[in-house]
């Protein structure tokens, strides 16, 4: 497990962000992973200050940072894995969440599903099953098993939509 994921985990979210962009700049081929979990701590940090930051000791300016930074991450893995589901959705999700400027439905992530399928992504169902707790309760299982097998704040945060 490299550096970035292991700060991650251990909630030194600074210097997780720090060793994400070096293995991105540092890669030919950057793991999906450090943008998607990238861009989504610059997402909590342009987001969530009473829930991330403020527990989290991040520092203010880091709001700024994240919301400057949040989509160009998610944009440059997207370069790199056009189709890559979870980035897709991480895309329209985190924009939407932020700046509520369109509207995010049930039927959008089953679209997305649809026409990027067969990847093995289980993340859009922890939104998914906000809608249908039984059509997706397989999926969820397993979701929740990633998520406390790896519980990075991207995880951290989808637990608190599907429990332990």
């Amino acid at each position: 497990m490299n550096r970035a994921f292991i700060k991650d985990i251990e909630k030194q979210y600074i210097d997780a962000v720090k060793f994400y962009e070096e293995e991105i700049r540092g890669s030919n081929v950057p793991d999906v992973d450090c943008f998607i979990n990238l861009a989504f701590l610059y997402w909590s940090f342009a987001t969530e200050q009473i829930e991330f930051n403020d527990p989290n000791n991040i520092p203010d300016e880091w709001s700024v940072i994240g919301e400057k930074n949040f989509l160009p991450t998610i944009d440059k893995g997207l370069k790199n894995y056009p189709d890559h589901l979870e980035l897709v959705f991480w895309r329209r999700y985190l924009s939407h969440r932020l700046y509520f400027t369109s509207d995010f439905t049930e039927n959008d992530c089953k679209a997305i599903l649809e026409t990027n399928r067969n990847q093995g992504v289980l993340v859009p169902y922890f939104f998914l099953y906000l809608f249908d707790k039984e059509a997706y309760a397989d999926e969820i299982v397993e979701l929740r098993r990633v998520c406390n097998e790896l519980p990075t704040a991207k995880n951290l945060y989808i637990s608190t939509f599907i429990g332990k």
